[in-house]
């Protein structure tokens, strides 16, 4: 039996009725160079070490980047509890420490930068019709790289094929993949509309929606046709402009800005949340989907982290990854890790479930998890039986020499009516 508050005008009926929104203009623009450095492509593998930190249930697939350095302690880590790293370093020292989760080599398609050891520079500077222009001008982005032209591409077999950027980047990149025998590619800030802001408002020359997307699709194609026989991952499904598009062409996507602004925290509100869980539900079996939640102060508010980790546990399958950073202690130079991510609630007795186009459920064979999107109004559910309600503690950055504190409680939750607020999870067990 199950009770709701509800109404004729419930919250995810409302959302279900409203057009898609992009969320590149509402948050502003993202710290896309480290974020982005997350990719998430499988299940955790191998064993625990001696090292205090719980292993991650069967429902979580974590990743995270290598962005410098690591210890001996935290690479151990690393193999043991994550299933993917992603770097832009491109180092045979790296594939070599890595031996558990799958590496990706981080590549950007949006911009190139004259300080970068990615690509040639030299060489790049001396093609101008690879850069895109405004009243003659190469555009500067957001984050100080030119604007490189996404409809610059021929046919594979061109002459001068290099000498275009699409067909650059992706020769150029696959053969960095190749030679160091790195799993993928994952395509940063492969964007299908480009957003004023990304360019401090200076738009190309005669710019179109409609030719972006369709020169961003055409190069993600081209791209994947180039690496056969490895992954590629392209970031911007949560940009909107037919990005979802994309994702057959591929191996899968990034949802980089998942529920809250990655700038305040504040909750990006329940059509945001309600359309990155159903385009992951819509495409987990056939392709790998990540969402990613990264905000400032996740470190102490386990509440958030589970509405998050709940959220997650509803679309959960083994080609859905997940990760949540905080940005206040994200240095880019150390590992992050939960104590949710323990939690194993024991296999799934079927997909989400909708309930009175108010709130979201999903059974498993040991607990239950509830999450209620909507923004003003509790939810009530009758639960049947006694249930222990996941309660973390602690969880934030991994020391150099692999401590770490963090733990699960767990509040006894008895059958009856159980109310669940806005903008909240439980994740319930079976005791």
């Amino acid at each position: 039996m199950r009770h709701s508050t509800a109404s004729a005008h419930s919250p995810i009926a409302a959302v279900r009725a409203l057009p898609r929104v992009d969320l590149w203009p509402r948050i502003g623009v993202t710290l896309a160079a480290a974020l982005a450095l997350l990719v998430f492509c499988g299940s955790a593998r191998g064993a625990s070490p001696d090292d205090g930190i719980p292993a991650p249930g069967r429902h979580f697939a974590l990743g995270t980047r290598v962005w410098a350095p690591l210890s001996p302690q935290e690479t151990e880590i690393l193999n043991s509890h994550y299933a993917c790293v992603i770097t832009p370093l491109l180092d045979a020292r790296v594939r070599a420490a890595i031996a558990g989760p799958d590496l990706y080599l981080y590549r950007s398609i949006l911009g190139a930068w004259d300080s970068s050891s990615h690509f040639d520079w030299d060489f790049i500077d001396a093609h101008e019709e690879m850069f895109e222009h405004a009243a003659g001008e190469r555009i500067l982005t957001h984050w100080d790289s030119w604007l490189m032209d996404p409809g610059d591409q021929v046919p594979a077999d061109a002459p001068d094929a290099l000498d275009h950027w699409v067909n650059y980047f992706a020769l150029t990149a696959a053969e960095q993949v190749r030679s160091h025998d790195y799993d993928g590619l994952f395509v940063d800030s492969a964007n299908h509309v480009l957003f004023p802001n990304a360019v401090e408002g200076q738009m190309p020359d005669d710019y179109s929606d409609t030719v972006w997307h369709d020169a961003r699709k055409a190069s993600l194609d081209f791209i994947k046709q180039t690496l056969p026989d490895k992954l590629v991952i392209f970031n911007g499904l949560h940009t909107g402009g037919g990005a979802e598009q994309s994702l057959p062409l591929t191996d899968g996507g990034m949802w980089e800005v998942f529920a809250l602004s990655p700038e305040s925290g504040e909750y990006l509100g329940i059509k945001a949340w309600y359309e990155a869980i159903s385009l992951t539900e819509r495409n987990s079996a056939e392709r790998r989907i990540a969402l990613i939640a990264r905000a400032p102060g996740l470190v102490h508010a386990p509440e958030m982290r589970v509405f998050l980790v709940g959220s997650y546990l509803l679309v959960s399958a083994p080609q859905v990854y997940f990760a949540v950073v905080d940005a206040d202690v994200d240095d880019g130079a150390s590992l992050q890790y939960f104590p949710e991510y323990s939690v194993d609630l024991g296999d799934p007795l079927g997909p989400m479930e909708i309930v009175d186009e108010s709130y979201a459920m999903r059974r498993f064979s040991g607990g239950l998890v509830l999450v209620n999107p909507g923004e003003s109004e509790s939810i009530f559910y009758e639960l049947d039986r006694d249930y222990q309600r996941v309660v973390p503690v602690g969880g934030g950055a991994i020391a150099d020499d692999g401590a770490w504190e963090g733990s699960l409680d767990y509040e006894s939750v008895p059958a009856g009516l159980f109310e669940l607020p806005p903008v909240s999870a439980a994740i319930l067990r079976v005791p």
